[in-house]
C-alpha cells in the first residue's frame, strides 16, 4: 500500500515507470487522439525543468510570486495579440479547456443577473465541456442541429434559438468531432444586435488557425476581428505543445471579463480575490508553458503547424482513396473524422485494435454516422505510411469478421427501457461483449443504447473505475 513503509527514490521511479508501460499511447508512437507531439526532445525535457523549478510556486498569493503573475500577462498578452484583441483584450490562464469553457458561460450568466433562467445555444457539435459547465452552473441549453453534409453549425437554427433568456451562444473553430469550422461571422452580427454574446470554442484550433492563415492559406473569419465575438477559448496544451492544465479563456475587453471573477472578505481569514475556479495551483504548469513557448516561438509554431497541416490533408486525402472508407466533412484544421460506407464501422475499430493500432470511436448521433477521430501533430509525421498500410488492411478485413453483436442484440439494446436500473443495464452489457473484443464491443454497444442509457452506462463504468483500492 502506499502508506507502508517508505521506500528508496529510485524504487518508486520503477514502479511508476513498470506502471506506465499500461497506457497509452505505445512507447513507440504518441496516440492518434491524445497525444500533442512536437517529436522534439528537447520541448518536454525543458517543460519537465520548468515546472520542477516552480514545484512550490502557488499563483493564490501574488504578493509572494509576483514572476508567475507576469508569465500570465505575458502570455495572454501574445495570445490576445495572435488573435487580433485589440488593446482592451485580457484574459486568464486555466487549468484546462473545460474550466476554461465553465469560466466563459460564468462571465455571460452573471453579467445578466436580470434574467432568472438563463438559456445557453448550443449546436450539437459543440463540445460535451459545454454541456457540463452548464450543468454546473444551472443554465439551460437549446441545442441546433448541423448541417448534415458540411457539419457546421446551421445558422438559422441557432439564430431562431436566441431569445430573451440567452446569455451566450458558442461556435467552433473548429468543432473537434469533424475539424470544421462554424459560420462565425453569419451569426456574430445577428448577436451584436441582440446583445448577446458569442464565444467561439477555439480549444483546439487557437493555436493552429492563426498560424495556418501565416502560411498564406485561407480560414474563415473566427477570431476577434469579427465584430460580436465577445470571448474565445484556447487550449495551449493542445497545439501549444505545453504540459496538461494550461488553457486561456479570452475576452475583448475587461468589462466583459469581470464576472468571471470572484472576491470575499467577509471570513475570519486572509481577503481572497481569484480570477479562476481554484484557488491553489501548480505554478509549474504555467512557468513549464511560458517556457515552452519562448523555447518554439513564432517560427517554431509556423513550422509544427505546417507540418500538421500536411499531415492531416494527407490523411484525408490517402484515406478518399481507401475502399469502404470515407472522411466526413472538409477538415479545416488538423482533425479529421474517418467512417465506413457499409455497416461494419465496429469491425473495423475491431480490426485497428487487433493490429495494434487502438483509435477514439465517436458514436452516432441523429442523421450523423460513427467515426474514427484523428488529432494530427508534427510527431505523427514519421508514422504516417505505418498508419494508412493498417487502415487499408482493416479496411479489407472487417467485412470478413465476425460480428460484434448479433441482429437480435441490437434490436435488443436499442429496445430496453429507459427506466431501467443501473444494476440491470450492468448485466444487459456485460452479457453483449464479445470475449477477447471487449473494448470495440463495448464501443458498439454504446452506440446501440438509447442517448439516456448511454450516459448511465458510461456513469456506471467511470464509478467503477474510480472506486477506491483497498
Amino acid at each position: 500500500m502506499i502508506l507502508d513503509n517508505g521506500i528508496p527514490a529510485e524504487d518508486v521511479l520503477a514502479e511508476l515507470a513498470r506502471r506506465h508501460r499500461e497506457d497509452a499511447p505505445n512507447a513507440d508512437r504518441p496516440g492518434m487522439v491524445n497525444t500533442y507531439s512536437t517529436g522534439m526532445a528537447t520541448v518536454e525535457q525543458l517543460a519537465t525543468d520548468a515546472f520542477g523549478m516552480y514545484l512550490q510556486v502557488n499563483p493564490l498569493y501574488s504578493t509572494a510570486f509576483p514572476s508567475l503573475y507576469a508569465m500570465e500577462r505575458e502570455v495572454v498578452g501574445v495570445a490576445t495579440d495572435l488573435l487580433h484583441g485589440g488593446p482592451g483584450a485580457t484574459g486568464n490562464w486555466t487549468s484546462g479547456g473545460s474550466e476554461s469553457c465553465l469560466l466563459a458561460l460564468k462571465s455571460a450568466r452573471d453579467a445578466r443577473p436580470d434574467i432568472a433562467e438563463p438559456r445557453v445555444v448550443l449546436p450539437v457539435s459543440a463540445h460535451a465541456a459545454w454541456w457540463k459547465a452548464a450543468h454546473y452552473l444551472g443554465v439551460a441549453v437549446d441545442v441546433t442541429p448541423m448541417d448534415p453534409c458540411s457539419f457546421r453549425a446551421d445558422v438559422g437554427a441557432v439564430r431562431d434559438a436566441v431569445d430573451a433568456a440567452t446569455v451566450l451562444v458558442v461556435l467552433s473553430a473548429p468543432q473537434y468531432a469533424h475539424g470544421v469550422i462554424d459560420p462565425i461571422d453569419d451569426v456574430a452580427e445577428f448577436c451584436r444586435e441582440r446583445s448577446v454574446r458569442l464565444h467561439v470554442d477555439a480549444c483546439i484550433g487557437g493555436w493552429i488557425l492563426p498560424f495556418k492563415e501565416m502560411l498564406g492559406q485561407s480560414v474563415p473569419p473566427w477570431d476577434f476581428r469579427v465584430d460580436g465575438v465577445s470571448s474565445i477559448t484556447v487550449d495551449l496544451q493542445k497545439y501549444g505543445y505545453t504540459t496538461k492544465g494550461c488553457s486561456l479563456v479570452l475576452y475583448r475587453d475587461r468589462e466583459l471579463r469581470r464576472p468571471q471573477y470572484f472576491a470575499h472578505a467577509g471570513w475570519t481569514g486572509y481577503p481572497i480575490a481569484n480570477s479562476t475556479v481554484q484557488s491553489s495551483k501548480p505554478g509549474g504548469l504555467l512557468a513549464a508553458a511560458w517556457a515552452v513557448m519562448r523555447h518554439l516561438g513564432r517560427d517554431g509554431y509556423l513550422r509544427l503547424a505546417e507540418e500538421s497541416l500536411e499531415l492531416t490533408q494527407g490523411l484525408a486525402d490517402e484515406v478518399s482513396q481507401i475502399d469502404g472508407l470515407a472522411v466526413l466533412g472538409k477538415p479545416e484544421s488538423t482533425l479529421l473524422a474517418v467512417t465506413t460506407t457499409g455497416s461494419g464501422f465496429f469491425a473495423l475499430v475491431d480490426e485497428l485494435g487487433t493490429r495494434g493500432w487502438e483509435m477514439q470511436p465517436q458514436l452516432s448521433q441523429p442523421g450523423v454516422p460513427p467515426s474514427i477521430h484523428f488529432t494530427m501533430t508534427a510527431g505523427h509525421g514519421k508514422y504516417l505510411d505505418d498508419l494508412l498500410t493498417v487502415l487499408r488492411a482493416a479496411a479489407i478485413a472487417a467485412p470478413t469478421r465476425k460480428p460484434l453483436l448479433s441482429a437480435e442484440r441490437i434490436e435488443e439494446l436499442r429496445s430496453l427501457p429507459h427506466d431501467i436500473t443501473p444494476e440491470q443495464l450492468r448485466v444487459t452489457v456485460g452479457a453483449s461483449i464479445a470475449p477477447g473484443r471487449e473494448t470495440a464491443s463495448l464501443h458498439h454497444i454504446l452506440d446501440c443504447l438509447p442517448l439516456p442509457l448511454r450516459e448511465m452506462a458510461m456513469l456506471d463504468h467511470h464509478e467503477e473505475l474510480t472506486s477506491p483500492l483497498r
